[in-house]
């Protein structure tokens, strides 16, 4: 019969080697883990084009309303599901009402392009904010909300002129002059091949040429892959 005192020892070596065993086992695990919290994810090429974010432009119309081209634009980019910037011209609302309501029930954002289209910085400070008051009080009657994004005729805008209202002045990246020409094609063509991420596409509502040209740009250019916002969330976001 063996000694009990040796049968114990070699119990106890037993349960030791065990321990040491589970030991190795437990850190070699856990080192597994961190591994592969550690490790840096394999990009495939899905979830690459995942994370890209799509060219945003935003396109804005000049001079309006007008009776029907503006009307007819704003059942296009409605139908596209798309949002723009339009700077009105105070004159041309009396009557023209409820196209200006249309554009605020649309989604889209209203400016101020004073209210008789005349050279402000050729104005006193006191004749300038009377263009842009009046025009700026005619859309908050209509709209209940005031705009404070302001494109001056002719891209002249003072810095320093202060009418007591919020004026972000806006201008243009891109502009294909569809005011000089009725060519349609030509517009097209100038844009989509000019208009690259956050640009600012100068167009205007107030020629059946231009709505025409607008309404293709749009379709070519989601196409590509571009999305449309107005000029308020392209220079704040």
């Amino acid at each position: 019969m063996q000694d009990p005192e040796i049968r114990g020892r070699g119990i106890f070596f037993a349960l030791f080697a065990l321990m040491l065993v589970l030991s190795v086992f437990a850190r070699e695990n856990q080192g597994k883990r961190w591994m592969a919290a550690d490790a840096t994810p394999v990009k495939t090429e899905e979830s690459e084009k995942a994370e890209e974010v799509p060219p945003r432009v935003a396109l804005t119309f000049d001079d309006g309303p007008h009776p029907s081209y503006t009307k007819k634009l704003l059942d296009g980019l409605k139908e596209r599901g798309v949002k723009a910037t339009f700077f009105v011209v105070g004159e041309n609302i009396p009557g023209n009402e409820e196209i200006i309501r249309q554009m605020a029930e649309d989604g889209h954002l209203i400016g101020n392009h004073t209210y008789d289209h005349q050279d402000i910085s050729r104005m006193t400070t006191e004749q300038a904010c009377e263009e842009l008051t009046k025009t700026s009080d005619l859309i908050k009657e209509i709209t209940g909300q005031e705009t404070a994004y302001v494109r001056a005729p002719f891209g002249r805008w003072d810095d320093s002129l202060d009418c007591r209202m919020s004026m972000i002045s806006v201008k243009w990246t891109v502009d294909p002059l569809d005011w000089t020409t009725k060519n349609v094609s030509g517009i097209v063509q100038h844009v989509v091949k000019k208009a690259s991420d956050n640009d600012i596409i100068l167009l205007h509502d107030y020629y059946d040429s231009s709505v025409k040209a607008a309404l293709q740009i749009v379709d070519q250019l989601k196409e590509r892959g571009f999305t449309f916002v107005t000029v308020e969330e392209l220079l704040l976001e």
